[in-house]
Order: C-alpha cells, then structure tokens, then sequence
C-alpha cells in the first residue's frame, strides 16, 4: 500500500469532519459577502486577521477589512456577485490552525442577465477555532494574471 493512501485511510474519519467544517464555513460566509452583508462577513474572521490581495494591498484588522470590503465591493454596482470554491485542500499547521487553499471563480450578473468572470484566483486561509466556531485569521488571494499590479490599476481607473 503506497504511504499515501495509508495515511488517507488513517485519517478518514478525522479529515472527513474537518472537511465537512470547513465546506460549511464556507457555505456560511460568501453568502454574507455576496448579500452584502459586510458587518456580518467581516465576522467570520478574527479581530486581528490581516486579508489581502497578493500584489496588491493587504489589511489587518476587522475594522481594516469592513472599510475595504466596502469599497471593493461598491465597484460591482447591482450586479450579482458569486463566489466558486473548489478543489479544498486543507492542512492542519503545528499551532492549531488549518490552511485551506482552494481555486475561486467569481462570476459577476449585471441586470440584464449577462455573465462575466473574474480572474480565476487562488485562495489561501488560515483558520483557526475559536469560542464561535471557525474564523479565519488570514486570508491571501492570488489571482491568476501576470502582473498583478498592472491588474489592480486597470481596475481602479475603471471604478474611480
């Protein structure tokens, strides 16, 4: 038996419960941020989380986070913004915590019912339990596009 699979059997029942936590952490937040409900998403991480866009800016706090939420949401105006986890893979760290690392779509609806995508990114958590269940203490987002600079600008002067 490949040292593998004898550790995926060793630790089914484990892996399967923490699995099933996090596919429901999840299935709790976006929905918040998706209804815009910005105080309510912001806590599900930690009061000291730091969130961030790799190349790009990143924040350390809730209160931090609750003003950029804000202003990076307000660009999608109306529209219907979703978000696509998949491809989770979780890693237990020697403190406690577990890194998730998972592949994102956004697809964003405008009023007439046409579909866009963002770039398709790469999400790193770090969650952590605490007294209300799993929260996130960090969250680093990769999106898949070459210079992520050169993104981020073209973004702002769209929406400035």
């Amino acid at each position: 038996m490949s040292p593998t699979l004898q550790h995926s059997e060793q630790h089914t029942g484990q892996h399967s419960d923490l699995s099933s936590e996090i596919a429901a952490f999840y299935a709790h937040q976006m929905p918040l941020l998706e209804a815009r409900d910005f105080e309510a998403f912001v806590q599900t991480f930690t009061e000291d989380c730091s969130f961030g866009y790799e190349g790009a800016w990143q924040l350390g706090s809730r209160p931090a986070l609750l003003e950029g939420v804000r202003a990076n949401i307000s660009r999608y105006g109306t529209s219907t913004i979703r978000h696509w986890f998949e491809n989770r893979r979780a890693e237990p760290q020697p403190d406690g915590a577990t890194r998730v690392t998972a592949t994102c779509l956004v697809s964003v609806t405008d009023e007439n019912g046409d579909v866009t995508f963002e770039p398709s990114c790469v999400v790193t958590d770090e969650l952590v339990r605490t007294g209300e269940g799993l929260r996130a203490r960090s969250r680093v987002i990769r999106h898949d596009v070459p210079d992520p600079g050169r993104y981020y600008a073209r973004l702002a002067a769209q929406h400035s």
